[in-house]
């Protein structure tokens, strides 16, 4: 989502002469005093807001409205459209000498939370006399991958001494 440049504010004196004004009845006037239109924001208990600064072709646009109320019934929409963009991160274990059956259903698993939208890690660890064969493990990880590759691609690689670490995300056509 892009930010907007202009944040709205409440106007307390007069800053400009003329505005384009929706008013507390929802009312739209073209070419309205600031002075006038402050002076009826104070009548009925509100404020004047500017949304726009305008252009030497435009006044500015200003609402007559509670602005501590649309500013709560902004943030709280905001909110919400963000918590519906979150992603979820899984994360997948494997071993080297993991079975061809268990990779079948992990990699099952993996492409059904990539249509999901959400990423995914693959994580192998190795242990003891395994850490001799990390080329080995490094190539297995690979074909996982490569087992994903029509819903996911591979965002990133981490390597320990020990683990092999991909993230794979959802591909974006």
């Amino acid at each position: 989502m892009k930010k907007n440049s202009f944040e709205p504010f409440v106007i307390k004196r007069v800053m400009f002469e003329r505005t384009r004004l929706i008013d507390h009845d929802n009312k739209f006037h073209d070419n309205f005093s600031t002075l006038s239109a402050l002076n009826l924001a104070h009548a009925n208990n509100l404020e004047l807001v500017c949304f726009s600064k305008g252009d030497r072709d435009e006044s500015p646009f200003c609402k007559i409205i509670n602005y501590g109320k649309w500013k709560y019934e902004n943030d709280k929409k905001r909110k919400k459209e963000q918590g519906a963009i979150k992603k979820e991160t899984k994360e997948l274990r494997f071993t080297p000498v993991i079975d061809d059956n268990d990779v079948r259903h992990k990699i099952k698993q993996a492409i059904d939370f990539l249509d999901k939208g959400d990423e995914v890690i693959f994580s192998m660890r190795l242990k003891g006399r395994q850490k001799h064969y990390f080329n080995d493990a490094e190539a297995r990880m690979d074909d996982l991958v490569a087992m994903c590759k029509e819903h996911g691609s591979e965002v990133g690689r981490k390597k320990t001494s020990n683990t092999i670490t991909v993230r794979v995300s959802k591909t974006h056509k």
